[in-house]
């Protein structure tokens, strides 16, 4: 670098001598103007900008309360602070507030589920009970109707004919009594009183064994099969029953499965929300990560520590803490050379107010976009950002100072080069004026690479040249 400047130096000096050498044979006209001679060298192509300081990794405190925060208390910008120390203080009493209600409603829920699970219990206890009685109730009308077709039904006919059986025989017992009372009263043996009883009771056996007869078609063709009627019914209703009961039951689980699944999931989510607003009132006092430097947002209008009741919302910036041990230069670039810029290339840092040692850096970040604080203003030209990690070791500074930053494009190897202020542009076209005789010709030149100070030419001008370092009047 600094074989660069040597040689670009000794062309001004050439250019110079050879000035001096022309003035003396020349007019007065020549002495009134300054001349660069145009000479091959080596150029160094670089692009110089002035920039900031900042930490490449820094920890930073934010504010985690929901909704508004009122900081009461926050360390002075600039305080070295150690791990663990406090930094900000925000008002608990609304974190406070909400913990005491959400507890209120975690023991509500904690209440509620333990009567949701009572009533699960007691709602399948109930279920339980009532299908064995179901189920008995089928077991009974089984049993009946099992009696009722092997034994009653037949019993019944049995007795109803078993008493038919006895009324003929009683019949004809009262035909044999009465015909024998018929002949004794004949014969004048019975009385006429004796005949007409006889009789009587022979009609009364007809009746009975006529009624008996009836009864054993009534139960053959109407009672018994009514009755077979009615076990069957009840039986078929004690089945339906039951599975009324058994998909009764379990619908009555399901619904009081969901409300115990609703007071659980109630249960966890308030007890969640208790646990994050626990946590938070953790954040009302806020602490050092680590040791460092506290550092305030770069923000119009920010809090001062002596500003206390400051209302803030979630997310807010409060403090940064830089890891001062790995530094980087911050810098604006101008549009048109940020074409040049690429991630890697080698660059030199120095920190204006401490000393005019220059440090070593890489290009690591080029933004893509042109910086946004700018972009929009009248008559502002855009600028790209770009970062520079610096890989020499610092002195001991601190974030935010002003830096100066030279990152190198390349080095030209002999080349012909002029000050950029011997150019002169008309219409998208660049000229320099050189010496001719006693007059000055105007020559279009062709611009290659450009530094801050010098410009190669790459058609134009011819080694040797005299050029005008100022546009002639």
């Amino acid at each position: 670098m600094k074989k660069n400047y040597i040689i670009i130096i000794v062309v001004i000096i050439a250019g110079i001598i050879g000035y001096n050498k022309f003035s003396k044979s020349d007019t007065d006209t020549a002495e009134k103007n300054s001349y660069f001679t145009v000479a091959r060298g080596d150029l160094n192509i670089s692009v110089t900008e002035s920039g900031v300081l900042k930490a490449v990794d820094e920890e930073v405190i934010k504010n985690q309360l929901d909704g508004k925060s009122i900081v009461t208390w926050i360390v002075p910008e600039g305080t070295e602070v150690k791990k663990g120390d406090l930094l900000v203080e925000i008002d608990p009493a609304a974190v406070t507030e909400i913990l005491q209600k959400m507890q209120i409603q975690v023991d509500t829920s904690k209440s509620a589920l333990t009567t949701a699970q009572n009533d699960l219990l007691i709602e399948k206890s109930t279920i339980e009970s009532e299908q064995r009685d179901a189920a008995e109730q089928i077991e009974f009308a089984e049993m009946d109707l099992k009696k009722f077709t092997e034994l009653d039904k037949k019993q019944q006919i049995r007795e109803a004919k078993s008493t038919i059986s006895s009324e003929i025989e009683k019949l004809k017992i009262e035909e044999d009594t009465f015909r024998w009372s018929e002949k004794l009263a004949a014969k004048g043996f019975e009385t006429k009183s004796k005949v007409e009883q006889d009789k009587l009771k022979l009609v009364n056996s007809q009746k009975s064994l006529e009624s008996s007869q009836t009864r054993l078609k009534m139960l053959e063709k109407y009672d018994l099969p009514k009755r077979q009627l009615e076990l069957d019914a009840k039986l078929d209703e004690a089945k339906k029953k039951h599975e009324r009961i058994i998909t009764q039951g379990k619908s009555k689980v399901s619904r009081s499965e969901g409300k115990l699944e609703t007071a659980e999931r109630q249960l966890k989510v308030n007890e969640e929300r208790l646990a994050i607003i626990e946590e938070q009132l953790k954040h009302t006092k806020l602490y050092a990560p680590i040791n460092g430097v506290v550092i305030y947002p770069a923000q119009k209008g920010y809090y001062s520590s002596s500003n206390n009741d400051e209302t803030i919302s979630k997310n807010k910036k409060l403090i940064s803490i830089p890891n001062l041990d790995k530094m980087k230069s911050i810098v604006k670039i101008p549009e048109f050379h940020i074409s040049k810029i690429k991630m890697g290339q080698a660059a030199f840092v120095s920190i204006e107010s401490i000393s005019d040692n220059r440090y070593k850096g890489t290009v690591t970040k080029v933004s893509p976009l042109p910086d946004k604080t700018n972009f929009w203003s009248a008559g502002s030209k855009k600028l790209y950002e770009v970062e520079v990690t610096i890989t020499d070791k610092l002195p001991n500074v601190k974030p935010s100072i002003s830096t100066k930053s030279e990152i190198i494009i390349t080095d030209l190897k002999d080349v012909l080069c002029i000050p950029l202020h011997c150019i002169f542009t008309e219409k998208d076209k660049h000229y320099c004026y050189t010496k001719d005789g006693d007059q000055h010709r105007k020559n279009e030149v062709q611009i290659g690479l450009i530094n801050n100070s010098f410009a190669e030419i790459t058609d134009g001008i011819s080694e040797g040249d005299q050029i005008l370092l100022n546009r002639p009047n």
